[in-house]
């Protein structure tokens, strides 16, 4: 989906119910949201514990719940699973290596590389671990070298980890959910664009959006289920807000949309039925359309390949491509990238 200049964006505010009178170059809230908060300050927690059954990896079986092992409950109802406690981020050598390799073919073809690891939710909101034994600084530290090295190899990254310095007043995660939430997308969004106007790249044209609150719902989180599964143990849906991202309209209606120079590609953070306007996000801050090539249930570097072994990456590569990625990917399989590098073709200099 591209986020593009629209001449109907007046008849979709007034669809939306939103006032175009208030576009700004901030989220702004409608009035009548259907859900007023991502959080709940009178929330009451459902259990002090999970049953005996979560603390046993072989009762994880099937496709879904192999991915919520195991699980442990921390405080105010927030569930953990092990790749949520991940101690050690980023690759080994020979994956760095990989990551080096595809961001020289990149750059071959004019291609700036962006990754976006999320951090695990314990390093952001170590306040929710309860009892729970897990090592803050050490996962912050490895995180923290993860995103340097990264840097090291030319590659753009967002200052993810400046989050660590403050206390966050909203979760950026979902209590129960594995992803993100919307104020996460949008605060990650916003690092994102700062680094990518930091790093100067020529060739993109810039346009202005406005993104909008436009209701909202509730979320019977991934973690949630998982434990209803598992213990029969049932748990509030989350509230969440759901935003819309909107190019301001011209005063030419015959002016020519520009062309997406920003290609994003990644998991269900970014292309979901959650639908968290990651893409919006970066398009409001960044100032530039956003074309979202990511896909859901994909891992780690589904949308990445498919896109990168198109016809259409190959006749117009973008200027930025941005990949999101969670953090808890080790990215240590030599063979994926060994083929997708195979698969890329070098565009001879000029």
């Amino acid at each position: 989906m591209s986020i593009q200049l629209s001449c109907k964006s007046l008849l979709m505010c007034w669809v939306l119910g939103l006032s175009c009178a208030s576009l700004g170059t901030t989220p702004v809230t409608a009035s009548g949201d259907a859900v007023a908060a991502e959080t709940d300050s009178s929330y009451t927690p459902t259990s002090k514990q999970l049953c005996a059954a979560a603390s046993r990896p072989e009762n994880y079986r099937g496709a879904f719940l192999k991915s919520f092992k195991t699980l442990q409950l921390g405080s105010q109802d927030w569930l953990f699973r092990d790749m949520d406690l991940k101690r050690a981020y980023g690759p080994r050598p020979a994956g760095y290596k990989s990551l080096q390799q595809l961001q020289q073919v990149l750059q071959s073809h004019g291609t700036a590389l962006v990754m976006v690891p999320i951090p695990g939710r314990p390093l952001v909101h170590p306040e929710y671990l309860g009892e729970i034994n897990y090592d803050i600084q050490r996962g912050r530290k490895s995180y923290s070298n993860y995103l340097a090295q990264l840097r090291g190899l030319n590659i753009v990254v967002p200052q993810i980890d400046s989050l660590f310095q403050q206390n966050q007043i909203k979760p950026l995660f979902f209590a129960r959910d594995h992803h993100w939430n919307h104020h996460g997308a949008r605060t990650i969004a916003r690092l994102t664009a700062y680094a990518i106007k930091a790093s100067k790249i020529s060739g993109i044209q810039r346009q202005k959006f406005t993104s909008y609150s436009v209701g909202g719902s509730h979320n019977d989180g991934s973690l949630q289920r998982a434990a209803q599964q598992l213990c029969e143990q049932t748990y509030r849906k989350e509230p969440f807000k759901l935003y819309q991202t909107l190019a301001q309209s011209s005063d030419d209606l015959f002016t020519e949309q520009p062309e997406p120079q920003i290609v994003l590609v990644g998991t269900s953070n970014s292309k979901g039925r959650l639908k968290f306007n990651f893409d919006g996000f970066l398009a409001h801050y960044i100032g530039a359309t956003v074309n979202n090539k990511a896909s859901s249930g994909g891992g780690f570097g589904g949308a990445l390949k498919r896109y990168l072994i198109s016809e259409e990456f190959r006749q117009s590569p973008p200027k930025v491509l941005v990949w999101e990625i969670p953090g808890y990917y080790s990215l240590n399989e030599t063979a994926f990238f060994d083929d997708l590098l195979k698969n890329l073709e070098v565009r001879p200099s000029t």
